[in-house]
């Protein structure tokens, strides 16, 4: 017997919190290699997540003054972080270095991977189909809203329809 639509989702909000935390305590050790700080752990984050794609975009989201976000991506430069800002263009291209630690925060690289293998092939099924209708669901809205995508996002959308 189904549950009624109320409590299936309190029941989702609850769980997902609950994987939340116990995602967020074994993620939290992942970054304690990166020898950042945490102004430069959030620079690095906006521009991998394709939240602020260029120097202009990054200030206006830091609310920061422009002298002290140029120094910052200078110092991710050579930290291997960002790709050297080309002036023309003013667009901020993050390294394989940021996606990591952007992967790493979005749970790309998710350690329950060996737990959903053992899971009963229907219900591995079931949450497959769930996490997509829920994808394209949030996609959606952000699009229609006018909101920011991630990066890959909009490369995979953009490769879909051209």
């Amino acid at each position: 017997m189904t549950l009624p639509t109320e409590d299936l989702l309190q029941q989702y909000a609850d769980d997902r919190l609950a994987l939340a935390r116990l995602n967020a305590m074994q993620r939290i050790e992942q970054f304690s290699d990166a020898n950042l700080t945490m102004h430069e752990l959030r620079v690095v984050l906006l521009v991998a997540s394709g939240i602020a794609p260029s120097r202009e975009r990054l200030i206006t989201v830091l609310q920061s003054r422009t002298d002290s976000t140029i120094a910052t991506l200078g110092q991710l430069v050579q930290q291997g972080y960002i790709e050297p800002v080309v002036p023309e263009n003013d667009r901020l291209t993050p390294t394989e270095d940021a996606m990591n630690l952007f992967d790493a925060m979005a749970e790309r690289r998710d350690i329950t991977m060996e737990l959903l293998a053992n899971l009963d092939p229907d219900d591995l099924e079931a949450l497959v189909q769930g996490t997509r209708a829920l994808r394209v669901a949030m996609e959606l809205d952000a699009s229609e809203e006018g909101g920011l995508l991630p990066a890959d996002t909009l490369t995979r959308m953009h490769n879909h329809t051209g």
